[in-house]
């Protein structure tokens, strides 16, 4: 760098050589009337402003407040929620502090203390008003949290910049509130930040500073991404798990990616054949991506390949190439096959771009054809779709996939196979069978028995967890080499929703679920006899915030919920006594936030009915 552009990067650190996390207020002019109680507005504010962090308790219960009175007046009542429209996104950040604030929505609160402070108030210096623009973060060490410590929360921050356009991005259709803010920084800057990420990433105590929203651009385009990852190899074992759309994948590339083993790449092919990649992302040199594959076998880095099948030409000719995608990943040593069914938002497209049901059947009625054909395993996300169309039980432990040259490929394991036990345990539903075998593999004990229904017969096995060879890898790979139709539903879910609703003594309960969960959970239900006499009523909300045809639970905020159960209500003219909603929703961070930032807690201020988070692991995987 030229003497300049020293000076610059000096102003981006603080004396302790960490990177500067800067963010600006959202401050009125001076031309702006300011409301005629400010003061009091100022107050409504900052209560309402911590109560988005925190819940008050008396004698350790949690006590709903939606109001307070001043120690001057005691016979005024002042609502948090006077003068507010009903569909106000309440904690909503602001553009410059929202990535920040989805996980980490102090930093939100400290903007939106400071704003109320400075409309009524100024600040001096030198006995002169003094213009303030914004605030940074004074002591990193203060922002540091609890985390799972995966390299990739570090990483994912390179992810700035993309070197394909893919028809079906997600910035194309993205809701303007949730669109990825472009600061146009540097490399050499965002490196800088980089840095000071690595030096607070602690992996033996699992803390971290704090995160931010994630980016759908690629990670590998990164100037300095080899200097990133080689950094954090530095502090942890762990495998770097990295998605990528192959268009970095040169052979220099892959052989440096190499020496930070272990890691494994989710590749987004998409097409194997270079026109029509070239056309789906827009991808200059699809040569490259498509290349790669043999490149990765050679240099035993396990990965995977993604498709999206959009609907580019006819079906007829989508699903033809989706084949020759699979038969090309299957002869270049795949992990796995990841079909990501596709979907569009209101904001993609005014039109209707295709239909949905009849788009993912054909889709899924291939990939079953498929797996007959390759032995590489296929997975068809999200497994729920194609578990309701083609599955009368739900969460069973069936084989859809087995790894080559896993333990589970040498110890016979065949698709379609039933497991029955593990180790003489019974294995009763998905979720148990996933578990007991990451157990045994996390835990690296000897040898596992396991019987399958198969047909009409029995068949008992041994995996043997040593016995194995690429693209399997023990370090980043699962269940023995076993591949299931998605997660499943853990039963002890059901457990805790009877807790939930014998703690809030509730006869008529209105569980929102999924379209996608709603069946699987029904047949639950029905099989326990947890609910004695009490009525569970399971309602899909319909997701009108992204819109198009996007159906997804996790995917829901806190809007479409309250918009539910305000038109449940109204049609059934009476309230439950108690909402039961999936947290997966407002699992982006530990601070029960909605993908806009939203708190759920605002479900129950708007409806006025007890809502309660059954706590539960997001089901899409």
């Amino acid at each position: 760098m030229k003497a300049g552009e020293d000076e610059q990067m000096e102003e981006k650190v603080d004396h302790s050589g960490d990177y500067i996390f800067r963010y600006k207020l959202d401050l009125p002019s001076d031309e702006v009337c300011l409301p005629r109680n400010a003061l009091n507005e100022m107050l409504r504010a900052q209560l309402k402003n911590i109560l988005d962090l925190v819940v008050p308790c008396a004698d350790g219960k949690e006590v709903k407040v939606d109001g307070f009175k001043l120690l001057s007046d005691r016979n005024t009542v002042y609502g948090l929620n006077d003068g507010l429209e009903k569909k106000d996104s309440g904690s909503v950040p602001c553009r410059n502090t929202k990535n920040a604030a989805l996980y980490e929505p102090r930093i939100d609160f400290i903007r939106r203390q400071l704003e109320s402070l400075l409309s009524v108030l100024e600040l001096e210096k030198s006995g002169e008003p003094m213009k303030v623009e914004g605030f940074r973060l004074k002591n990193l060490a203060d922002w540091v949290v609890s985390s799972q410590c995966d390299p990739v929360e570090v990483f994912e921050h390179a992810a700035t910049r993309c070197n394909c356009n893919c028809v079906f991005c997600y910035n194309k259709g993205t809701p303007p509130s949730l669109a990825l803010v472009n600061t146009k920084r540097s490399a050499d800057e965002e490196l800088l930040e980089l840095r000071t990420r690595v030096k607070y990433f602690a992996p033996k105590a699992y803390l971290s500073l704090f995160p931010s929203i994630g980016s759908s651009c690629e990670v590998l385009a990164h100037p300095h991404i080899i200097e990133i990852l080689s950094l954090l190899r530095e502090k942890t074992d762990k495998p770097f798990r990295i998605v990528t759309n192959g268009a970095s994948l040169t052979p220099e590339l892959i052989s440096e990616l190499s020496r930070l083993k272990p890691l494994f790449l989710d590749l987004s092919l998409n097409s194997a054949a270079p026109s029509r990649r070239r056309l789906l992302m827009q991808d200059r040199a699809p040569e490259i991506a498509i290349g790669a594959l043999t490149l990765l076998r050679r240099e035993n880095i396990p990965y995977a390949v993604g498709v999206v099948p959009w609907p580019l030409g006819s079906f007829a000719e989508m699903l033809d190439d989706l084949e020759r995608t699979v038969g090309y990943a299957d002869e270049h040593g795949a992990h796995l096959i990841q079909i990501s069914l596709p979907g569009y938002t209101r904001y993609f497209a005014s039109k209707k771009v295709f239909d949905r049901d009849h788009l993912w059947g054909a889709v899924v009625g291939r990939v079953r054809e498929l797996r007959g054909k390759y032995r590489t395993p296929i997975v068809a996300m999200p497994s729920m779709y194609e578990e309701n169309v083609y599955e009368k039980r739900k969460n069973l432990p069936g084989v859809i996939g087995v790894v080559k040259n896993s333990p589970a490929f040498f110890a016979g394991m065949e698709n379609d196979d039933l497991i029955l036990q593990v180790n003489g345990i019974n294995i009763r539903n998905r979720p148990q069978a996933r578990e007991v075998l990451s157990v045994i593999h996390r835990s690296g004990a000897g040898a596992a028995s396991i019987t399958v229904q198969r047909g009409e017969r029995k068949v008992e096995t041994t995996l043997d967890p040593a016995k194995y060879f690429y693209p399997y890898a023990r370090e980043t790979s699962t269940h023995l080499g076993i591949v299931f139709m998605g997660t499943g539903l853990r039963v002890g879910y059901l457990e805790r929703l009877k807790e939930i609703i014998r703690e809030r003594k509730a006869k008529k309960v209105l569980f929102l679920s999924s379209a996608l969960v709603k069946p699987t959970l029904e047949q639950c239900l029905a099989g326990s006899n947890f609910f004695g006499d009490g009525e569970i009523k399971v309602v899909v909300p319909e997701n009108r915030f992204f819109g198009g045809n996007i159906f997804m639970g996790d995917l829901l905020v806190v809007q479409d919920f309250i918009d539910c159960i305000e038109e449940y209500v109204a049609k059934k003219r009476s309230k439950p006594d108690l909402v039961v909603i999936p947290s997966s929703p407002f699992n982006l961070s530990q601070w029960g936030r909605d993908l806009t930032g939203r708190v759920y807690l605002d479900i129950e201020k708007a409806t006025g009915i007890p809502v309660e988070l059954l706590e539960c692991a997001t089901i899409y995987d």
